[in-house]
């Protein structure tokens, strides 16, 4: 098959942008298993480097409208012609279905957050600032949400998405579950008293919530670490006061998948404090590292909850109980995370899942 993957942005070498290194990995090991793959950024990446030769084809250096880079990419589809585009990318799904309908080229769209399921979004756009941009948001957001109905499937990213989606009377609808590369056992190492937050900082994954934890519990002997990019600088100055008044809070900024695994190789438990989402790849890596995982809003399917792999505190009361509890039980902190491992090699390795995507794409492209 001839399947590319398409994302607004290549992974930038420090990132950890969920959507782009999932799309990346998904490119990389259909490669492995004999398909012509590619992967395609709107925008074009100023420098990358490829995994395992997959082709990276970047369309235009403007990150505003993108106008010119959708012209690009209807171009070189025409010229290619895949089997499948494999859509990671809510903003632009609409422009890019048309593209590809118009070519006769299916397209799978797979996705990312919670709000790709909800018809309408939430917000108020008639108080605050910048209504005419909040109204044509939402009206983006509305045609891509009709779009979903006539692409060719939906691949969500938790059980939940599907069941929304389906309720709402869409069909070719299938989960799969995120996936990362392992590399534990390169890194395993003693662990250390460490609570790690690994996001990018900005307002929907609550920053400033880490630093009331780390405040909190200054005094339990752990060390509490931020990793991130920083995508809203209001947060910079309240991180810098943090840290100058509790020594235990380091913010490392940015750090490469790689550099995050070997991190929480050396790290007894991640914490989490975004907004209701989708599947934070962060999980998966801790996961993989033997750390339980508390969270305070969302628990994916209840995977945390069922499979015992942390607590999902639902109030930052709560989550402060939790994080005492793992503090003071090493025993069973420990337990949680080898069950973690094990329970991640069995659902979340792209070896495994790129099957199920593999037979997902030859339904579409045999209906076609």
């Amino acid at each position: 098959m001839k399947i590319f993957v398409l994302t607004q942005d290549y992974p930038k070498p420090n990132s950890t942008g969920g959507a782009e290194l999932q799309a990346q990995l998904l490119a990389k090991y259909l490669k492995k298993r004999g398909h012509e793959t590619a992967f395609l950024a709107l925008i074009e990446p100023e420098a990358f480097k490829p995994d395992e030769d997959v082709r990276v084809v970047g369309f235009d250096k403007n990150a505003i409208g993108l106008r010119h880079a959708l012209k690009k990419l209807k171009e070189f589809l025409a010229t290619e012609k895949p089997d499948v585009l494999f859509v990671r990318n809510w903003q632009y799904l609409y422009s890019i279905f048309k593209i590809a309908d118009s070519l006769k080229i299916p397209v799978v769209y797979n996705t990312t957050h919670i709000k790709n399921c909800q018809p309408f979004l939430k917000e108020n756009l008639f108080f605050g600032k910048n209504i005419l941009a909040k109204t044509k948001g939402a009206l983006v957001h509305y045609l891509n949400f009709r779009t979903l109905n006539k692409i060719a499937g939906i691949v969500t990213i938790n059980k939940q998405h599907a069941q929304i989606l389906k309720d709402l009377g869409m069909k070719l609808i299938l989960p799969i579950y995120n996936s990362m590369e392992d590399n534990y056992l390169t890194f395993k190492k003693e662990k250390k008293q460490i609570v790690v937050w690994v996001n990018n900082i900005k307002r929907r994954k609550n920053p400033e919530i880490f630093l009331e934890i780390a405040e909190k519990l200054k005094n339990c002997g752990y060390e509490f670490l931020m990793i991130g990019e920083m995508q809203e600088e209001r947060y910079r100055s309240l991180i810098e006061n943090a840290q100058k008044l509790n020594p235990h809070i380091k913010y490392l900024g940015p750090r490469s998948v790689v550099e995050v695994d070997e991190i929480l190789a050396a790290s007894e438990i991640l914490v989490n404090t975004c907004e209701i989402e989708g599947f934070g790849n962060n999980h998966i890596q801790a996961w993989l590292a033997e750390c339980p995982t508390v969270v305070l809003n969302f628990d994916p399917d209840d995977i945390i909850k069922n499979e015992r792999l942390g607590f999902h505190s639902q109030n930052f009361e709560q989550l402060i109980k939790d994080l005492k509890f793992l503090f003071a039980n090493p025993r069973i902190r420990r337990e949680m995370g080898e069950r973690a491992r094990l329970y991640v090699l069995q659902s979340h390795q792209m070896e495994k899942n790129v099957i199920v995507y593999e037979e997902f794409f030859e339904k579409i492209i045999a209906k076609k």
